[in-house]
This record gives C-alpha cells, sequence and structure tokens, in this order.
C-alpha cells in the first residue's frame, strides 16, 4: 500500500506521536510512506496563531526527531511540506462581516467558511466572535484552508496512493486534507484520542463530530461486543466520570467539592438541573449541529426561566455553567451569568458545587447536548434534550421539538426512562474505542515516548566560530566585572 500522512502540526502530543505510530505499523507492514508538513509556510497554525518563531521552531524540530526516529527512515524524497507554494488559481474571499455569509461559503464541496470559523472561535473561545475585530486573524485561516486544500488536491493528482490521514479534521486547514481527499476518492482517515491514553482513534472518511457516523459506530461495537460484559463495561464509564476518573482527557469535575449543593437548596421542592455546554467546539462543525429550537443556550435558558416563572413559579432552575468556561471572557458567557430571575440559580463555572450531585438530586434535567444528558439517563433521573448530540439516536433522552413542548416537558411530571440501553451503549462505545499504540508510551494525557524516546527539538547544533564568540562574550563579561 502506498500511504499519505499530512502532519502539519507536531507540536501537541499525542497526536504528532499518533502519526509517528501510523508511520511505523505501515513501514513494519511493508507499506510506502509518504509524509506531508508545514515548514512555516501555511498562512496560520491552529496551536500557533500568533506566528512565533519559537514555537515554529519547535515543531519544526520535533518534526526532524520524530521522523528520524522511524525505522526504516523515510527517503527524502518521501517527506515533502504541505504547502510548498501560496496556490494564486483561486481568488480568495476575504471581507466577511457577518456569519452567516462566511457560514455558507464553499469552495466546491469544501465548507471552507465552517472550517474557519471552527478554527477562529477555538483561538479566540468565542462562538460568536467579531469578525471586523478578528478579521486578520479570520483572512489567515481562510487562507490556510485554502492552501491545505488545494495543495492536497495537487499532491493526490501527481502521486496516486491508497490512503490518507490526517488528525482530526474540524480545523480549518485539516478539513480542507479531508474534502480534497473526498473529491479525488481517496480514503481520508482521522485520528484522534481514544478511550484513554493507551488508546487512540481512526474515522474512516468522516469527522468525529458526525451524528450519524458515530451513531453507526456506537451500535457496531455494541454488537460486536461480549453480551455478557458489554454492559458491565458501559456502566464503568458512568461510574468514572462520578469518581473523576481522567481516562481520555482531563475531568472538568475533579476540582469540585463532592456532595456540595448550592446554598438554600431546597430538596422538598420541584427543583430543575440545566446544563449547559462548551459550545466553541460545536458552533462550525455543520448544519447538522445547529440548534433549531433556540438561537442560541442564553437565550433559551431566559425563555425557559420566564415561562417556567408564569407556569409554575415554585420549580427552581438551577443553571450549572460549564466548567471549561472559567477561564474564557466573551459575551456569550457574560451573558449568561448576567440572567436575572427569581426562580434562577446560576453556578459559575468554578464553584465548587458537585456536578453530579446536583444531578442526582434534582427531578429534572435540561441539557444542550453535553454528556450529562446521557449520564442523566443512567441515574435515573428525566433528561430533557434541547440540542444536537452525538447520542440523540439513542432512547433514553426526551427530545423537545420546540419552546412549548419544552414547558410542557417540565411541567408534566416527566418520569425517568425506564430504558438504559442507550447510556450503557454510550458508556460501551466511549470505554472502549479506539486501538492500543504499539510503539508509543503515553505517561500523562500530554506525554509519552515514542520508541523510548521523548520527541523533543533539538537545540540547533552550534559552529565552531560560534562557540568562539560565546566564548569571548564570556571573557569580556567577566574582565568588566
Amino acid at each position: 500500500m502506498k500511504i499519505a500522512i499530512l502532519a502539519p502540526y507536531a507540536t501537541v502530543a499525542p497526536h504528532f506521536e499518533t502519526e509517528l505510530e501510523l508511520a511505523q505499523q505501515h513501514l513494519d507492514n511493508g507499506d510506502e510512506v509518504f509524509t506531508l508538513s508545514c515548514t512555516g509556510q501555511l498562512a496560520n497554525c491552529d496551536f500557533n496563531t500568533d506566528r512565533t518563531q519559537s514555537d515554529c521552531d519547535r515543531c519544526a524540530g520535533r518534526r526532524k526527531m520524530g521522523w528520524e526516529l522511524l525505522s526504516p527512515r523515510l527517503a527524502s524524497k518521501r517527506q515533502t511540506t504541505l504547502v510548498q507554494l501560496t496556490p494564486a488559481s483561486h481568488q480568495l474571499r476575504l471581507d466577511f462581516t457577518d456569519l452567516q455569509p462566511l457560514i455558507d461559503y464553499r469552495i466546491n464541496d469544501f465548507e471552507i467558511g465552517y472550517a474557519s470559523l471552527s478554527s477562529l472561535v477555538s483561538a479566540v473561545r468565542d462562538p460568536e466572535p467579531d469578525l471586523g475585530k478578528h478579521r486578520q486573524l479570520l483572512n489567515r485561516f481562510l487562507t490556510s484552508a485554502w492552501q491545505s486544500y488545494h495543495n492536497t488536491l495537487k499532491f493526490l493528482e501527481q502521486t496516486p496512493v491508497d490512503r490518507v490521514y490526517t488528525f482530526n479534521g474540524r480545523f480549518a486547514a485539516l478539513r480542507g486534507v479531508l474534502r480534497a481527499c473526498q473529491q479525488m476518492g481517496v480514503d481520508c482517515f482521522l485520528h484522534e484520542r481514544g478511550c484513554n491514553k493507551q488508546h487512540y482513534e481512526i474515522l474512516e472518511n468522516h469527522l468525529p463530530h458526525d451524528i450519524d457516523a458515530i451513531h453507526k459506530i456506537i451500535e457496531h461495537v455494541w454488537e460486536a461486543a461480549d453480551p455478557l460484559t458489554r454492559e458491565g463495561v458501559g456502566r464503568q464509564w458512568f461510574l468514572d466520570r462520578v469518581n473523576r476518573v481522567e481516562t481520555s482527557w482531563k475531568s472538568y469535575t475533579a476540582a469540585q467539592e463532592v456532595g456540595r449543593l448550592p446554598s438554600g437548596f431546597d430538596s422538598s421542592a420541584n427543583n430543575v438541573a440545566i446544563f449547559c455546554s462548551s459550545d466553541d467546539e460545536f458552533v462550525a462543525i455543520g448544519d447538522k449541529w445547529k440548534n433549531r429550537l433556540y438561537p442560541n443556550q442564553v437565550t433559551a435558558i431566559a425563555q425557559i426561566a420566564a415561562s417556567m416563572q408564569q407556569t409554575q413559579p415554585q420549580t427552581q432552575l438551577y443553571l450549572r455553567v460549564h466548567p471549561n468556561l472559567t477561564h474564557v471572557d466573551n459575551q456569550r458567557k457574560r451573558d449568561m451569568l448576567a440572567l436575572d430571575y427569581p426562580n434562577l440559580t446560576l453556578i459559575a463555572p468554578d464553584a465548587k458545587c458537585d456536578t453530579y450531585h446536583l444531578l442526582k438530586s434534582c427531578d429534572t434535567t435540561l441539557s444542550f447536548g453535553s454528556s450529562v444528558g446521557i449520564e442523566a439517563v443512567f441515574w435515573d433521573r428525566p433528561s430533557i434534550l434541547l440540542g444536537p448530540c452525538l447520542y440523540e439516536h439513542l432512547p433514553g433522552p426526551v427530545r423537545s421539538t420546540s419552546h412549548q413542548h419544552t414547558i410542557d416537558l417540565l411541567t408534566s411530571n416527566l418520569p425517568a426512562s425506564s430504558d438504559k440501553s442507550g447510556a450503557l451503549r454510550y458508556g460501551h462505545w466511549f470505554q472502549t474505542r479506539g486501538v492500543p499504540y504499539r510503539h508509543y508510551a503515553p505517561q500523562t494525557l500530554f506525554e509519552g515516548k515514542f520508541k523510548n524516546q521523548i520527541v523533543y527539538a533539538k537545540p540547533p547544533r552550534r559552529t565552531m566560530l560560534q562557540k568562539i564568540r560565546d566564548r569571548v562574550v564570556k571573557i569580556k563579561s567577566a574582565s568588566s566585572l
């Protein structure tokens, strides 16, 4: 087989190490491996948006050391840059002032506007970024997205391969790789973190956020699993979440005080827990992630609080703002924390209140797509879903179809779902997804060794003349004391 690994970013572990893992496995199988990377030509980098030279040097240094660890080593002609020049064959649009025209912007089947917005939102941590304020950054993302898309097409036209690997696919430059492969009819395998730090996941020809594709995977791995053990595996994922076990990602509840509830919590009242999402990862994935009920979470919560105050004022709403928003400052968060209704209690993202004790103590849960919506089903709590999510096709949560439907559900003494099969399937998938590393040995979520070596940027070798000059400077400095 002929394999191409498009790896523009070598800064972030374990993703670059996963690319080394894939390259080594294919070399072990006797396959021909091509690697394409950025050596500073991309207009922008998702992991170095300020384009600092030191970060570029560290990226290049890590890449150089990593490729040298492969056995047999890749021939120089098998290594090339992803972007050899800035193509001028297409006139990019770089004058966006409003979000919707940007979202609608496409080149062929490449949703370049969505991809660039996704990177911008992640960079500035704002689901509704000011395009005027961030124009230069957005335009660099648009340019890098076009560069990777155009040059991937060019590479595939000149070098037929059987398969392409790249990371994630959500970001501007990386989504261009996926769409170019799809246009050329070449399989594109996206890699991501697996169920824990010892595993990585491979997704064939679709984003990690593809709701329909992920649902098929969840069902497939469940059907293929041992019927005697799969439910226990699924349960363990929910138990690990409550116990703050860090598996594939850091725990956002680790700093919370176990068993702590908001001040004045009345367990005898009718209490509803609302769990908002950190939506900057999902806001620019695609149309299937658009919330059809409410324009955004702040508006939804405000409308729900106002309607419940009129319909059932004795019900108390508790809004748990996602802990991932602790260090974020944007208008959406400020508006959320400014919500002021007598029947709404705000729990700040850094508050020590226990998310899971709140979930279990309230009579009903509302969520916009975070995992809490399916976790509530497992813990025998009625779960109302107000937005798209990866588990939306699974039984358990009740999906609202309108604002009035939301209020009707909240005022109808909704029972907990008796069907936990969807929750167990979801937990089982999360607990087992991915394949184990062979050559990479993780030590933490962000560090590890590839073939017993930590991959780092080696300091550049100094010439004899440079060493002599350094020595002279040192002697002069000492003599001046």
